[in-house]
């Protein structure tokens, strides 16, 4: 009896210490995160000019969400943000799979493939926005220089309105490709080998190997690539920015583009709230989707 009172008092005792160390970080996310939160969906629902003096918040209900469906640059924007996440996702996806085929094969140059795929993982969004700005330069851009070589007209790039879309969504593709590369290279080489041999032993192709083997097996890797690629496309910024600062016009103003010009550069807090929850809620249900379908696989 005395020793299960002392175990009881040992397990409350450790309870009390293990809740006592998570304290300051639980504390700490609260304030910078959760706090946030919900202090800006509370704004969502309140109309706030922050350029008017001595303003304050006027409540108007779900007036913020209703507008936005009306609300022409709102509806550009998305439109945009939606062809940006599903072209440089699924072109990532492929070349990734491309590249982590070779990558995981019995190339001879495989060493320098890897190297050079690392470059531009080692720059931070900023620099590789100024320097692909530079490098669309219409008139001292190395990319129009080398087209000149081959007789090819110098070409706009971020200045032109049907160009600036592509040209950013290649730059992102030009970022993240590796990142998708390697990791589905990763997943590649923990897939069984006894499979691949009995498939050639039973004198099956390259093809049906990918696709009756590989595929199936590389699904929950899959599934992960896309979710992580998915969010982060939705929410890229910094790239656009200081590539097209949005422009020419509107036409490369992504939805985090909007939210951003709507809060801090107008002070349209309460619509920027709103853009910013509907935002959020579209990333997840997107994250619910992919989740369920690993639980499915599981």
């Amino acid at each position: 009896m005395a020793n299960s009172k002392v175990i009881v008092q040992t397990y409350r005792r450790e309870r009390l210490m293990s809740l006592l160390f998570m304290a300051p970080a639980v504390i700490f996310l609260i304030f910078t995160s959760v706090y946030p939160l919900l202090y800006s969906l509370r704004l969502s629902f309140f109309s706030w000019n922050m350029t008017v003096p001595n303003s304050q918040p006027v409540f108007i209900g779900w007036d913020n969400y209703t507008r936005l469906f009306s609300d022409g640059n709102f509806l550009s924007s998305v439109r945009i943000t939606l062809i940006f996440v599903a072209a440089s996702v699924t072109l990532e996806f492929l070349l990734g799979m491309a590249l982590a085929l070779l990558a995981t094969s019995s190339v001879k140059a495989i060493g320098l493939i890897r190297t050079v795929l690392l470059i531009p993982l080692m720059m931070t969004p900023v620099v590789v926005g100024v320097l692909w700005r530079t490098l669309f330069h219409t008139e001292y851009g190395a990319i129009n220089f080398f087209l000149n070589l081959f007789g090819i007209a110098s070409q706009p790039f971020v200045a032109d309105p049907k160009q600036a879309l592509p040209s950013v969504i290649a730059v992102e593709i030009w970022q993240q490709l590796p990142v998708v590369a390697f990791i589905l290279a990763a997943g590649i080489q923990s897939l069984p080998v006894d499979l691949y041999k009995a498939a050639r032993v039973d004198g099956a192709s390259s093809w049906q190997i990918f696709r009756e083997i590989t595929l199936p097996l590389l699904r929950p890797v899959i599934l992960v690539v896309l979710l992580l690629r998915i969010m982060d496309a939705f929410r890229v910024f910094d790239i656009i920015w200081t590539l097209t600062f949005g422009g020419p016009g509107r036409t490369t103003e992504l939805l985090s583009m909007l939210i951003y010009k709507s809060g801090l550069q107008f002070f349209q807090i309460g619509q920027a709230s709103a853009m910013s929850w509907l935002f959020l809620l579209v990333i997840f249900c997107i994250s619910i989707f992919f989740i369920r379908e690993l639980q499915k696989r599981n």
